[in-house]
């Protein structure tokens, strides 16, 4: 659609006239523009995708099948893609649309976690199944939703032929929901070092039980992640004569203790953006059986950290903890590193995130809160080769990720999807800030 102007002699016309026509203009031009990034796919089509995907069963793996659906929907609309295996039926896959040294990334995972008694689902988990506006299956919200809302989102700009003055670059990954093991596969792969803005489809609304909208969110800040074991070594003897060995279960326990005192103090230092480190003891085991002094016993922690308590002060404390109970006699305490996860901070005034909270005011009908959270994501182990990029977690998914009757609202899986588009398009617009 475009306007011509009549020519008159606007000596001749009210000024308030004036101003009430270019008014006209201003919000057909609007409305244009907004139809343009809802047009495309229609919801049937659109939802067909996401049944799809949901029906795939990708519990804690098995990513391939997935992947290979939408490698072929993606070489169907002459999208440019390709998969990165990195283990038996499982991918990667890279997607992207436009060209130029400019890249913005969008990234979600295939994998679920586990659907679990399926008896506490009032329908089938792997099953895409409608009620009352909301979307119900293993994947709705953690984080099917979230990625085929990218793949769509792709899809129609490339239906629209619209020019991208850089490149939009899908990254579909698997295992991220037991170690990130496909975005680590990803790392020295020329996939990451040069994405200057990251989007996270991972969710990011909250649910209200009373029939309230959901709440959006945008996370800009996740604490880092600190998995590790304590292995207590000792000597094993009949349970009759316990002075003939040396009970690891009871070394245990005094590091237990040292290491209570230590996070007392640890867990009152203050980060400006993500607050105080998070531990929890998650495993503890020992012994081998009922009669037999324990010659092993083993400790398992995680720790949410921070900027301001990083993972390597941290390991280093308790390291000196274990020295000092080692120089004790029978002590034999060993610190083993599982994980390590930086935090994931962004400037809240970057252009990624002021086009994160206009647009979603608007495809949201209501401000988005920026916040941070405890969790973490692929940007973890993506920041290990890019820590310059902006990153922003932001999904259509909610806290019903995990449980049983997961789902994610209709409404807001369609709007996140004209939501991206639109995000596209103004991030590669020199004119928005």
């Amino acid at each position: 659609m475009c306007y011509k102007w009549r020519e008159w002699p606007l000596s001749d016309i009210p000024l308030s006239s004036i101003l009430k026509r270019i008014a006209v203009i201003f919000v057909s031009v609007q409305h244009v523009a907004q139809e343009r990034m809802t047009s495309g796919m229609d919801t049937q089509q659109r939802l067909a995708i996401l049944k799809k995907a949901i029906n795939f069963d990708t519990q804690n793996g098995n990513e391939a099948v997935l992947a290979n659906y939408l490698f072929e929907l993606f070489k169907s609309h002459q999208i440019a893609v390709r998969t990165l295996p990195f283990g038996e039926n499982r991918t990667n896959l890279i997607a992207s649309l436009g060209s130029g040294n400019k890249v913005l990334a969008l990234t979600g995972h295939m994998d679920t976690v586990s659907v679990g008694p399926r008896d506490l689902w009032d329908t089938d988990p792997l099953q895409l199944t409608a009620i009352d506006g909301k979307l119900y299956g293993r994947g709705t919200s953690d984080m099917k939703g979230g990625l085929i809302a990218f793949v769509i989102a792709l899809i129609e700009l490339a239906q629209e032929k619209v020019a991208i003055p850089g490149e939009v670059r899908l990254i579909v990954t698997g295992g991220e929901e037991k170690g990130q093991l496909g975005s680590a596969a990803l790392l020295g792969k020329g996939v990451i070092s040069d994405i200057e803005a990251l989007i996270v489809g991972e969710p990011a609304r909250l649910s209200n039980k009373d029939g309230r909208p959901e709440q959006q969110f945008a996370i800009t800040a996740q604490n880092g992640t600190l998995d590790y074991e304590v292995i207590s070594h000792g000597k094993s003897a009949h349970s009759s004569m316990p002075e003939m060995g040396v009970n690891a279960i009871d070394n245990l326990d005094v590091y237990l203790s040292e290491q209570k005192k230590y996070f007392a103090k640890a867990t009152q230092v203050e980060d400006d953006v993500l607050g105080k480190i998070i531990p929890v003891d998650t495993l503890i085991t020992g012994g081998e059986q009922i009669n037999s002094v324990p010659a092993f016993a083993k400790l398992t922690t995680k720790i949410r950290t921070t900027t301001a308590y990083p993972a390597e002060q941290i390991i280093k404390e308790l390291q000196h903890i274990i020295t000092r109970l080692n120089a004790e006699e029978n002590m034999d305490l060993e610190f083993h590193l599982i994980r390590k996860l930086a935090p994931v901070v962004t400037d809240n005034r970057s252009k990624i995130v002021n086009l994160v909270k206009k647009n979603g005011r608007f495809y949201f009908n209501q401000p988005v809160t920026l916040r941070s959270v405890a969790g973490t994501s692929d940007a973890a182990t993506f920041v290990k080769e890019n820590s310059d990029m902006s990153i922003v977690m932001i999904g259509p998914g909610n806290d019903t990720s995990h449980m049983a009757n997961e789902y994610v609202m209709e409404e807001a899986f369609l709007n996140y999807i004209n939501f991206i588009k639109k995000l596209i398009l103004d991030y590669f617009n020199p004119t928005e800030n």
